[in-house]
């Protein structure tokens, strides 16, 4: 089976990893296990004593942890599943908006790292006071050498040709090969659309959860409707940003994907500004809203992604694989 889509013009594979080293979580405490163990007649295999070198619960402390899962957010919302959870895919159409919310996500946490380090030393001494006898100096780094252990590891790569992989073996090797790997990038494929039709199914399940619990009352004592619960921008601009996104995410130009985005667009025709201020037009709408939700959510249901031939999911966009 052929894969009908130049891949490599279409995508860049990426990898994130950070690594926060010098922020010193948990640690087992031996003499202290031994203790328990002792006191309480527990086999060694049953009870272990553990303790946090570093007060978790300092202001500092958070925030890098913070930083570092808004970096992951900006990966995991800009880029496609592909292959281990080291590696994404990000299309060239949302290569530079990739970049640029990752180097704000990027700076953010290196100023995190930055003010931990400031008063590393500081957490350290409150350290030895609160942990008593269970502090051990030689589980802490050198307060000049603690930031060394903070970084970030962005990589870029280029998609793969499978002709580099192939070139230098006998014929049935190569043809083996060549099948593998085929037969991986199908099912990356299939993986980075299921991931789009889940990416729609939690935005339109959103919208029906909060579309059932809100309905319109009228105010006898005010002569108007009024809405029984909150219903706020990000409901219905959250469906538009997932269209969008997906509609730059769909490398295979999938026509099944198109439908997603086109049954989104369906959704953020409504407005939830003229619904809070209008609540008589929520309870007029409200009925058709739910109606079309639902139906797409249904459709989205349907879409057993895993079933379906990959070459029905793609554009014919020239051959990747020669």
């Amino acid at each position: 089976m052929q894969v009908q889509t130049n891949l490599g013009k279409q995508a860049v594979l990426v990898s994130v990893n950070i690594i926060n080293g010098g922020l010193l979580g948990e640690r087992k405490d031996r003499q202290a296990s031994e203790l328990v163990q002792h006191t309480y007649n527990v086999s060694d295999k049953r009870a272990k004593a553990s303790k946090y070198l570093i007060d978790r619960s300092n202001k500092l402390v958070k925030r890098v942890v913070a930083a570092s899962q808004r970096v992951r957010e900006v990966v995991y919302r800009y880029s496609s599943p592909w292959g281990d959870e080291k590696m994404r895919l990000v299309t060239v159409q949302l290569l530079d908006t990739f970049r640029d919310k990752l180097a704000i996500a990027v700076k953010d946490l290196e100023n995190a790292w930055d003010d931990y380090d400031r008063v590393y030393a500081d957490l350290r001494d409150q350290s030895e006071l609160e942990l008593g006898s269970l502090f051990d100096a030689s589980q802490y780094p050198l307060p000049n050498k603690v930031r060394e252990l903070f970084r970030i590891n962005v990589n870029y790569w280029p998609f793969p040709e499978t002709g580099h992989f192939v070139a230098d073996m006998s014929r049935d090797a190569a043809e083996a090969a060549r099948s593998g790997l085929e037969n991986e990038i199908e099912e990356r494929l299939i993986a980075i659309t299921q991931d789009i039709v889940d990416r729609a199914q939690k935005v339109v399940a959103a919208f029906v959860e909060k579309v059932e619990e809100v309905d319109a009352h009228y105010d006898s004592d005010k002569s108007k409707y009024r809405l029984s619960g909150v219903i706020r921008d990000s409901l219905i601009d959250n469906i538009k940003d997932t269209a969008e996104l997906i509609e730059r995410m769909n490398l295979t130009h999938s026509p099944q994907i198109e439908k997603v985005v086109k049954d989104l667009h369906r959704l953020y025709q409504y407005s939830a500004e003229r619904w809070r201020d209008r609540p008589s037009t929520f309870r007029d709408e409200k009925p058709a809203a739910l109606s079309t939700a639902n139906e797409i959510l249904a459709n989205l249901n349907a879409m057993n992604i895993r079933d379906q031939q990959i070459s029905d999911m793609m554009a014919d966009a020239g051959e990747y694989l020669d």
